[in-house]
């Protein structure tokens, strides 16, 4: 039987209000989950819902931790 070993960081957590900058602008959206684990907070990528994306953008994106700010 597989186990699952803890990360030895912690992660971002699901339902985090965060912003990331765009091109000129600034994203805002919400933590979904992680997409794919990295050695640290930084290099893990998040699975991220936007709030305010236009029409032809994904619902969800993806984002290193480095790239997030948490919104306060």
């Amino acid at each position: 039987m597989a186990t699952s070993k803890k990360a030895a960081f912690e992660t971002i957590p699901v339902g985090t209000k965060v912003t990331w900058h765009y091109r000129s602008a600034i994203g805002h959206g919400t933590v979904k989950g992680v997409h794919e684990m990295g050695t640290n907070t930084d290099n893990t990528m998040y699975s991220v819902a936007q709030h305010d994306h236009h029409p032809g953008e994904p619902a969800i994106v993806h984002h290193s931790g480095k790239a997030l700010t948490v919104a306060k």
